[in-house]
């Protein structure tokens, strides 16, 4: 399947399930600024919820969390996009599962950058949202992995957009 390359967001199908995937400061809540927040589930949101934000430690009760709203969205068929990194074929599997439960259309949207303007991006950002270097290091190599991983993954449309220069 083609993978198009976008510098922004297109119209997704009516009910859709939209997986966000690449690294830390990649640009994916930055792109969906363009989405209705109602539509967005962000994962990052979710642990702030659950407990404040940063707390990597509350990741486990956002994520029940995520899967009951995302359940109650697919099965309404709203239109839903998904902030979490997404960076590894099983975590993509459970949400991908969850959408075709439901009937729903998928679409994947790779977002990522060079290294060195994660870098730079994740060194802006607010302490409780930066990362390591070496837990950003390895998640740019998987959002690279990704891009060979998402055609074989049964995703109806995969897209592909390239922040930074």
């Amino acid at each position: 399947m083609p993978v198009t390359l976008l510098p922004t967001l297109d119209p997704v199908p009516e009910g859709a399930l939209v997986l966000m995937i690449g690294p830390p400061a990649s640009g994916k809540t930055t792109l969906l600024r363009e989405v209705p927040a109602h539509e967005v589930v962000s994962l990052d949101r979710l642990r702030a919820a659950v407990s404040r934000p940063g707390d990597q430690t509350a990741t486990a009760d956002a994520l029940l969390l995520q899967q009951q709203i995302l359940t109650m969205r697919l099965r309404r068929g709203e239109t839903t996009y998904v902030d979490n990194c997404s960076l590894t074929p099983s975590h993509r599997e459970q949400l991908t599962w969850l959408a075709r439960q439901f009937a729903r259309p998928t679409v994947a949207v790779l977002v990522d950058a060079p290294f060195d303007q994660l870098v730079l991006r994740n060194y802006a950002r607010p302490d409780h949202a930066r990362v390591p270097e070496d837990f950003l290091r390895a998640a740019h190599r998987l959002g690279r992995d990704a891009r060979q991983q998402l055609a074989d993954e049964g995703f109806g449309e995969i897209r592909h957009h390239r922040t930074g220069n």
